[in-house]
């Protein structure tokens, strides 16, 4: 029975933020030199909720099946890494390209060495 739940939890769908509201809305810069100031200030109010981030791509990677799109932090130290479910991309030719400006929709999951979003969507 465990053996049965650990497997669902491991295949179940990923969930992303497509059709979820948004909690707060911030800019790429503000949001990353906010979590530089004070991280556990911005953990209580970022941390698990929905984010609209606005800001400028600093790059797009794939790994396995996650796109992971950078975006510029106003600092050469990080930024805010947005990470892509491979199934929620209509298509490679609609990712943005470096120095495009987009928005983009995900859960904080708090900082690293970048603010990290994940389950996220471009809006």
């Amino acid at each position: 029975m465990l053996a049965a739940l650990g497997l669902y939890y491991y295949d179940r769908p990923h969930a992303d933020t497509a059709g979820r509201t948004v909690d707060i809305a911030v800019n790429a810069i503000d949001l990353y030199n906010q979590y530089q100031k004070d991280e556990a200030a911005s953990n209580k109010k970022f941390l698990d909720k929905i984010i609209e981030v606005k800001g400028t791509v600093v790059e797009v990677q794939q790994a396995g099946n996650t796109i992971s799109i950078q975006l510029d932090g106003g600092s050469s130290a990080g930024g805010v890494n947005c990470s892509i479910a491979d199934h929620n991309k209509n298509n490679k030719s609609q990712l943005p390209l470096k120095g495009d400006a987009i928005t983009i929709k995900g859960r904080c999951a708090g900082m690293l060495m970048d603010v990290s979003l994940v389950d996220c969507v471009i809006e």
